[in-house]
């Protein structure tokens, strides 16, 4: 079963209804954030991540002098996704030094 543009737009739409934030005019908050996670993911992992987290940080600011579409947006959906890399990474740390002491 394909997924046709309608679906595609009602699941925007679901979505920028249910994930909102009241600095954001336009309604494209909920995706914008839901789409920089997997960005964020990437930013997350160690060593490589400050690198990516950098060239995201230029381009989004390069984006956004040119279009104005509100970088900060994309910002919290890396935060988020970030931050789940962050604390993924605590637990593997703590669960392999929990099987070396024990």
């Amino acid at each position: 079963m394909a997924l046709y543009r309608d679906d595609i737009l009602k699941f925007v739409n679901w979505i920028n209804k249910h994930i909102t934030h009241n600095r954001d005019t336009a309604g494209d908050y909920g995706i914008r954030l839901l789409i920089h996670i997997p960005v964020g993911l990437l930013i997350g992992i160690p060593i490589i991540g400050w690198a990516l987290g950098d060239l995201f940080i230029r381009y989004e600011q390069n984006e956004d002098l040119h279009t104005q579409d509100h970088a900060w947006k994309d910002y919290a959906g890396a935060m988020i996704g970030a931050s789940i890399a962050e604390i993924l990474t605590l637990v593997a740390i703590v669960a392999v030094l929990w099987r070396l002491l024990a």
